[in-house]
């Protein structure tokens, strides 16, 4: 049959029910088998007697629940409900693929299927696969094409081309910016302290390693899949290089240069002054004679050096000595170094002579060597105007 307009919708059809209920002569309500929305949508029986809807008069209905003024008598069936409304088979909704679903609030009680959340772009924004990862920017897991991923397990990817990957920005004040655990355990951060400038700091140890320490870690093939990047490696890579320096080192232990031995270790570095004075072996000067010196101390080595000029020995006698080295020598070394001596002390008619300075562990004595095999101690000859200028290197 032809109409004229819009078709009917078929899925609504004229559908009157009824249903019955028993009296217990103290009940006053009844549960409907459908909703109703005011009393009128009901015809109400007892005892074949037909009700008047109504608050005050003989019932109420309201959802599904149907009310009397008084309790009806008892008895079986007695209780006739004849429902006026259209009952509504309710079809399952298809849309249109082909058309926009255009909606402002809704709840889906079942499960929601999507190949993608679109973001009303010209691409799909974020991509949840099969395997529940978070997909922005790309639609495969692959962490060499760009855009970022959350991977089932835990991990992240964030990959970019041409352009910084992460950028962490802390606001208003000093302190950390990412933290790294272990076990729920906090092993180390970054951190910006004076708002410029960012340290690693933490306990960094490895397995096995004495204390804490910052071991290089590395492998043979420097790239993406290649290579052990977890093995620890010994003298494999530098700290800086000719053109791109570090500046200032601060260390409060040793240093070790090329070994790992105690003979190896620089323990400390020191510069100082000491104080140099003149005195004989048999008799020292009846003035007493004195120079400031200065030293250098690396590790177990000392440089020190010292000069008198024009000086008056009177007094002295015997070989020349020097007290007051700030280091005591260590047993067995010989000390090495330069002294240039004026004539008045008789060493030689010249007036500068090649001598080599002694030290021990309570002075500084000065030898000339008189031939192949031989060596003489340098010896006061008192008077005014002498000069004794010197340095020695020496291990303690």
């Amino acid at each position: 049959m032809a109409y004229i307009g819009k078709a009917p919708n078929t899925a609504i059809v004229n559908q009157t029910t009824s249903q019955s209920f028993n009296g217990t002569g103290s009940a006053t309500a009844f549960t409907l088998n459908r909703s109703v929305n005011v009393s009128e949508d009901l015809e109400v029986f007892v005892n074949n007697v037909q009700q008047e809807p109504g608050s005050g008069k003989a019932y109420t209905a309201s959802g599904t629940t149907l009310t009397f003024d008084e309790a009806p008598p008892s008895g079986t069936g007695n209780i006739y409900v004849i429902y006026r409304g259209e009952a509504t088979i309710n079809p399952r909704l298809e849309h249109d693929a082909n058309s926009a679903l255009a909606a402002t609030t809704g709840t889906f009680t079942g499960a929601f299927t999507s190949p993608g959340i679109d973001d009303n772009a010209d691409a799909t924004a974020i991509t949840i696969d099969s395997s529940e990862n978070v997909l922005v920017d790309k639609t495969s897991s692959n962490y060499q094409t760009v855009g970022h991923e959350l991977r089932d397990g835990g991990r992240a990817f964030h990959t970019a081309d041409g352009s910084k990957t992460l950028s962490l920005n802390r606001l208003s004040s000093d302190g950390g910016i990412l933290d790294f655990y272990k076990d729920n355990t906090e092993v180390g951060n970054v951190q910006s302290r004076s708002g410029v400038t960012s340290f690693f700091v933490g306990d960094v140890r490895t397995a096995g390693a004495g204390g804490a320490s910052l071991h290089p870690i590395g492998g043979n093939t420097p790239s993406i899949r290649g290579g052990n990047h977890s093995a620890l490696v010994d003298n494999y890579m530098d700290l800086g290089s000719s053109g791109n320096r570090f500046k200032d080192l601060y260390l409060g232990g040793n240093l070790y240069l090329g070994g790992t031995g105690s003979a190896n270790a620089i323990s400390d570095y020191e510069e100082g002054t000491w104080t140099a004075t003149i005195t004989g072996s048999t008799s020292n000067p009846s003035t007493s004679i004195t120079s400031t010196g200065h030293y250098t101390k690396i590790g177990r080595l000392v440089s020190l050096s010292a000069r008198f000029i024009g000086v008056d020995t009177s007094g002295a006698a015997g070989g020349i000595r020097v007290t007051g080295s700030p280091f005591t020598i260590a047993n067995g070394s010989i000390a090495t170094g330069n002294v240039m001596i004026h004539n008045r002390f008789n060493a030689s008619a010249s007036n500068t002579v090649n001598l080599s300075p002694y030290v021990t562990t309570a002075h500084i004595a000065f030898y000339l060597a008189i031939s192949n095999n031989a060596w003489t101690e340098i010896t006061h000859n008192p008077g005014n105007d002498h000069y004794l200028i010197f340095s020695a290197v020496y291990h303690i």
